[in-house]
């Protein structure tokens, strides 16, 4: 099942905020620190239904990371999102797996919304 979040980007407090809100949302959650690690992880794993996707990032950015997932056809089925404090984050050219944008810094019941609405992903059911 494709329900897991991926989260890549190079703040950990970022990863540490988004994992906790959405888990608390009961969605399950897997964090990358780089795009690298990003890469590996939509290689070796099937279960990924959302990326959020920082931009700005050392190394590799999230622009670069959506090429070479175009590039080696990997994670192609996968939703994105991207995050970005670039005032037009919306206006960047993006390939069609890219569902939505989210301009930082944001609300996060914004975050939650947009995942909701915008995605196929549900939470866990809660027991």
């Amino acid at each position: 099942m494709t329900n897991h979040i991926l989260i890549v980007d190079d703040s950990e407090d970022t990863r540490e905020l988004f994992t906790a809100t959405l888990e608390a949302e009961g969605f399950p959650v897997v964090a990358a620190k780089d795009a690298s690690e990003g890469l590996e992880i939509l290689r070796t794993r099937d279960d990924i239904g959302l990326m959020l996707l920082d931009i700005n990032m050392p190394g590799m950015n999230g622009m670069e990371m959506l090429e070479k997932m175009q590039k080696e056809k990997i994670g192609t089925d996968v939703s994105v999102m991207l995050v970005s404090a670039h005032k037009n984050v919306a206006s960047l050219p993006v390939p069609e797996n890219v569902v939505d944008t989210l301009r930082k810094p944001f609300f996060y019941p914004e975050l939650i919304f947009k995942i909701k609405h915008r995605t196929s992903l549900s939470p866990w059911p809660q027991p």
